[in-house]
């Protein structure tokens, strides 16, 4: 998890036990399930948050970490809904234009949120690439739209906005969708979320532990 010294190396081997025993406590038998890339993307998510739940909130749906290898192995973009999500991802070619002038100036001609302004900007780079979004449920409904109207087709949705409004029913109607996705049950989510779930799976592009 970035530790590079011996006593770096002890508290994060010492915190990888303690995350696979709280996410036993949580999933039981359940944890049977899971493949051994989704359990250490998991474990990546409890370790960064130190909220054992999210080992039963955390859903794949349509062989996403296949698709997103796919798509990193390609070089694809990664589309953030926001900067702070972009600033965290360790990845060379991201994409975020939330905070542009002409995404401003789009978002007032048209009375949308800058949120849905930069995913319509950037449908040509999210289809076939993959799209990030940490915060904005308008973000992922945008996605959603263009999924369904326009036919643009990511290779991943991670989708895991959090909040009380508009986040769990954005994630919910993403997974009706017969997309490749990671997201979360629930109003939990968030850049961290986000940040954890991408760098786990570029990890394992790189065939570095997750």
């Amino acid at each position: 998890m970035g530790a590079t010294t011996k006593d770096g190396m002890d508290i994060a081997d010492k915190s990888r036990e303690i995350v696979k025993r709280k996410i036993f406590e949580v999933l039981n038998e359940k944890i049977d399930l899971y493949s051994d890339e989704e359990m250490g993307l998991i474990e990546r998510v409890v370790h960064a948050t130190a909220d054992p739940e999210y080992a039963k909130l955390i859903l794949f749906n349509n062989g996403p970490i296949k698709n997103c290898l796919d798509a990193l192995n390609n070089k694809k973009p990664i589309i953030t809904d926001i900067s702070m999500v972009k600033a965290g991802i360790r990845y060379n070619n991201i994409v975020c234009t939330i905070s542009d002038k002409e995404t401003f100036e789009y978002a007032k001609k048209y009375g949308i949120t800058r949120a849905v302004a930069s995913i319509r900007s950037l449908k040509d780079e999210i289809d076939g690439g993959i799209i990030v979004i940490g915060n904005a449920p308008t973000a992922l409904l945008e996605v959603i739209r263009l999924y369904n109207e326009e036919k643009i087709r990511p290779k991943l949705v991670l989708g895991v906005p959090v909040g009380f409004v508009k986040a769990s029913e954005s994630k919910e109607l993403l997974r009706t969708l017969n997309i490749p996705s990671i997201s979360t049950i629930g109003p939990k989510g968030g850049t961290p979320i986000a940040v954890s779930l991408m760098n786990g799976i570029i990890a394992l592009s790189k065939n570095e532990r997750i």
